[in-house]
């Protein structure tokens, strides 16, 4: 018998517990202490740690659980939080429900036709034109690799902004703003895209370009075939998080004149003295669409895994 409780103790000391878990039980028992809310998750977080040394797999699953159940108690405590500070005059000050079904309409609709398409386009310079330059700096002779990283360097460490209004003063004036600044930004964050790449690249086994030489495969063929479809996979999720950062920064055409979301947003409030309704809705347009973005890159990468 003792030897077999000594063997159980040896076991359960041997299973630590997962920091989701630990998390868990921290969070819970904080949102009880303030509220009582954290209870019901507390009480699954404890019946996992009970479950964690005789049955891990288990107890991971009740952790998850755990941070459902967590999570509908936030959700029901801010509706109920917000529920009650409706009732009192200072919520009045601060949100008008009428204002916000009247400027809705206006931000998404400014959303679909600018901000979305100025990511969409630049999403698509950025990547291909980083990957020219990625394959450029790794093919090209050193006299010509170097200032081209030289270049990229300089565009990469100013700021976006300083380079929308470079462009804005350089180019013609009857050029359409809401191009060229999705070509600058485009061209902005193709400098990151390109980094990206390049350890991609550099990713790929040196055995794999040898292969390629042995078999006598062209250049364009060892590219092709070999070692891009290899450097794709590991740089996606890079790639997705600079589409997401390009998605966050198309505010900064406001610089040039070009009236995205955040403009539109802006322009609502002076005209109203509704600020906090029109910002508000544009933050929550852009965390919905960046999460929708977050959730579509790991499906590709997922899809992408061997």
């Amino acid at each position: 018998m003792s030897t077999a409780t000594s063997t159980a103790d040896t076991t359960r000391e041997s299973v630590p517990l997962t920091r989701s878990h630990i998390t868990l039980i921290v969070c819970s028992a904080l949102l009880t202490l303030a509220a009582g809310l954290g209870l019901p998750s507390l009480v699954v977080a404890v019946l996992a740690w009970r479950k964690n040394a005789e049955d891990h797999p288990a107890a991971k699953r009740l952790t998850r659980i755990g941070w459902y159940v967590f999570s509908a108690f936030v959700v029901i405590g801010a509706l109920v939080a917000l529920q009650l500070w409706s009732m009192t005059d200072s919520f009045d000050q601060f949100w008008s429900w009428d204002a916000a079904a009247e400027v809705f309409p206006v931000l998404l609709e400014t959303f679909v036709k600018t901000t979305l398409l100025i990511t969409v386009v630049g999403t698509a310079i950025a990547a291909t034109l980083g990957l020219v330059l990625a394959v450029a700096t790794d093919s090209l002779p050193r006299v010509l690799s170097m200032p081209l990283r030289w270049l990229m360097d300089v565009i990469r460490m100013t700021p976006l902004i300083v380079q929308l209004v470079f462009v804005y003063y350089l180019v013609p004036v009857e050029w359409p703003l809401l191009w060229v600044g999705t070509f600058v930004i485009g061209v902005h964050y193709a400098m990151y895209m390109a980094e990206s790449y390049i350890a991609g690249i550099a990713s790929v086994d040196v055995g794999q370009w040898e292969a390629a030489k042995s078999l006598s495969l062209s250049t364009g063929r060892t590219w092709g075939a070999v070692v891009l479809p290899q450097a794709l996979r590991a740089t996606l999720p890079s790639l997705g998080n600079w589409a997401i950062s390009m998605f966050k920064d198309t505010p900064y055409l406001f610089a040039i004149g070009v009236v995205e979301m955040v403009t539109a947003a802006q322009q609502y409030g002076a005209s109203t003295f509704r600020y906090n309704e029109a910002f508000t809705l544009a933050g929550l347009i852009f965390l919905v669409a960046s999460l929708i973005t977050a959730v579509a890159v790991r499906k590709l990468e997922k899809s992408l895994v061997y």
